[in-house]
């Protein structure tokens, strides 16, 4: 369990170092509900992240780290693309990603993949909606519904 905490904040480490050109990482956390479809799978979870920019175009690449707060717990670690911000959009944004982690402790490590998207509900606020797919034999789908903060 030590094991994929450490990996989870060298992932993010590494995602907070790498700036696009001259603009600093945008930082965010997001605490919302979670739910794989069991009563053992349902509680809480966080997510952090750091984006960059790439650019000419108009997506960002990301890296986030969700841990999971229910009785079987999980995480994942993904790499991610996120695009549609801004423009005549209202700031919402969709995308798309993949990784490793489990989303229940009752499994190994695997590969993981997740889509999202996202609509700004105040400054620095955005509802987000996530979907998780495990592979592993036995993985889970899971959903997660939060608040995102921007720093």
């Amino acid at each position: 369990m030590k094991r994929w905490l450490c990996v989870g904040l060298a992932s993010l480490a590494l995602a907070l170092a790498w700036p696009a050109g001259s603009e600093a990482a945008d930082l965010s956390i997001a605490a919302g509900g979670y739910t794989a479809g069991t009563a053992s799978q349902t509680g809480g979870a966080i997510l952090l992240s750091s984006a960059a920019p790439i650019p000419a175009l108009p997506i960002e690449i990301q890296g986030t780290v969700l841990l999971v707060a229910t009785p079987l717990g999980g995480y994942a670690v993904t790499g991610e693309i996120r695009g549609l911000s801004g423009g005549g959009f209202g700031g919402a944004y969709i995308g798309a990603g993949a990784g490793i982690g489990t989303l229940s402790a009752n499994l190994n490590a695997g590969p993981v993949f997740t889509v999202f998207a996202g609509k700004p509900v105040a400054p620095f606020t955005t509802v987000e909606l996530r979907l998780y797919k495990g592979t592993q034999s036995g993985g889970s789908t899971a959903g997660f519904l939060g608040l995102r903060f921007s720093l």
